[in-house]
Order: structure tokens, then sequence, then C-alpha cells
């Protein structure tokens, strides 16, 4: 299965680290010393009431989730950069046509992926830590740790950078893994064995699923 390789952690934070960067409509002025971090706790409190207000509509049609993650959540993530940092040296030789098909098969297996995460959400206190990055260079780590109802707290840490329409989340690590890192290893190897139309054929299938 594709995410056999994260960690145990990834796979039940995954989605709660994605919508938590959801951008709604910023109230904070362009070039905050604390732009990102301000983003990130402001719009984690009005995600969290829309998946209670859903809750009902999800529990009788869970596959809603998946519109829910597609239109709010990843449009804030830069998939482009995601792409060539996942597929590494393969992504230099490929073609134009297997970018595209892959950008667009690794955004929905991220659909699936976090849609799953959803819907075994539950209340969870999140902390975040002082901002230490420089905002002005426009890469900052946004540092949070999930309190568990059970067990130790979980670091969950969010890797953005600026860019023209914002700030774009590039990476996501949960207790010191990274997100990109993982599927960097899983589809080397894949490429390596079996060629990149291969693995963007086994995501596409996969993705067809209803369950990730």
């Amino acid at each position: 299965m594709i995410l056999n390789s994260v960690s145990k952690y990834s796979v039940a934070f995954m989605g709660l680290v994605a919508f938590i960067i959801v951008s709604a409509a910023p109230v904070y002025a362009v070039g905050s010393a604390d732009e990102p971090q301000a983003l990130v706790k402001s719009t984690t409190e009005k995600m969290f009431a829309k998946l209670k207000a859903e809750k009902q509509n999800l529990d009788k049609n869970p596959q809603l989730v998946y519109g829910l993650v597609s239109d709010i959540v990843l449009p804030h993530f830069d998939f482009i950069t995601m792409s060539k940092w996942v597929l590494g040296k393969n992504w230099r030789s490929a073609s134009r046509a297997q970018k595209i098909g892959f950008i667009k098969a690794f955004r929905e297996l991220m659909v699936r992926t976090y849609s799953v995460a959803l819907l075994e959400y539950t209340d969870s206190k999140i902390k975040y830590k002082p901002l230490r990055d420089d905002v002005s260079k426009g890469d900052v780590t946004v540092k949070t740790q999930v309190e568990m109802e059970s067990g130790s707290p979980v670091a969950i840490n969010y890797s953005l950078h600026k860019k023209k329409k914002g700030w774009k989340v590039y990476d996501i690590s949960v207790e010191g893994v990274s997100l990109i890192a993982n599927y960097r290893t899983t589809f080397a190897s894949e490429v390596k064995q079996k060629g990149l139309d291969a693995l963007i054929a086994r995501l596409q299938k996969h993705n067809k699923k209803k369950e990730a």
C-alpha cells in the first residue's frame, strides 16, 4: 500500500496537519512578523468548527470530505515544488506530460490521504511554539504540538514559503518524519524498478478507489 512507508503518526495526523493550513480571508497585514503562524492559528479554529458542523453529513456520506479537502485545503499547497522534490532526479528527466500527470496524481493522493485522516478527527488540543524564523526571508517553519487524549504529545511542523499568491505549504513533518522524504524514498525505488509511467498509472488506479 502506498502509505506503508509513512510513520503511524503521519498516517493518523496527516489530514489534521493539512487542513490546519487552510487560508481563510486574511486579517493580518502582509509582511507581519507572525503572519504564517497567525494564519495557522486563526484558521485552525474555523476548520474545526466546520468539521463539527458537517459531522452528521459526513457520517452519512464520508465521501463528502473529499470535496472539502480538495476545494478548501489543497489549493494552499505548492504541489509543483512538492512534486519536484518528491521525484528528485526523476523530475528533471521527466517529460512535460509525465510532470503534469504526476502532479495531478500526487495531488489526488493527498486528497485521499487527508480525507481518511479527517474522518478520524478528534478534539485535539494544539500548542504553538514561538516562531523563530525570519519571515522576511520567505521561508519559515511553524512548529506545533498536538496533545493526544492518551499518550505523548505529537510534534507537527509545517514548512511554508512565500509565493506571489501568499504562503504555501511545501512539506509537513510529524515527529521529525518528513512527508516529502517519505514519498521520495518510496517513489524513487518504484521508478527505478518499473519507470515513472508505471508509478503514475498506479497512483491513478489507487486514487480511483473509494478508500485510500
